[in-house]
């Protein structure tokens, strides 16, 4: 015994019966379909990228010091992850990386954690007209200790 031929689904007929209008044109047709799917995401595009956003960053810091007096008590990173807000195309251009501005972070008191005030100032100069939302906890724990960087590398 046979088994039954399956029925097409509802979805299936939903499918086709959209497509029928499409099926047998001439190229031409299809070329300026083309064309309004193209203007058509083209312009969801630049209306979105238009809408203010909130987004996660990795920022890059340029850090400041005295090299000769001082030296991290550990390595100091080169991006720090921060949560701004702000237009869709200037997130857009910071993700992509084509306006790498390091924030210049000047640490001037060595042997102490220096509160996030030395960070949220600097960013907010490189990041221009995005809002600063928030820096991760762990941000303010950049320690100098006394010793620069010349002796470290003396000793080993």
């Amino acid at each position: 015994m046979k088994p039954a031929p399956a029925k097409p689904g509802r979805a299936a007929q939903v499918l086709r019966r959209l497509l029928r209008p499409l099926v047998g044109k001439e190229a031409s047709f299809y070329r300026a379909v083309l064309a309004c799917l193209v203007i058509a995401s083209t312009l969801w595009m630049v209306r979105a990228l238009s809408r203010n956003y909130t987004a996660s960053l990795n920022y890059p810091v340029s850090w400041h010091y005295s090299r000769l007096r001082y030296h991290p008590a550990r390595p100091l990173p080169p991006t720090i992850a921060i949560e701004v807000r702000g237009n869709g195309w200037r997130l857009l251009s910071r993700v992509l990386g084509l306006h790498p501005l390091p924030a210049d972070v000047r640490l001037r008191l060595p042997g102490t954690p220096p509160p996030r005030s030395p960070l949220r100032p600097a960013l907010r100069r490189a990041l221009g007209t995005m809002r600063l939302v928030s820096l991760p906890p762990d941000s303010a724990t950049f320690y100098l200790v006394p010793g620069g960087d010349s002796l470290q590398e003396r000793e080993n």
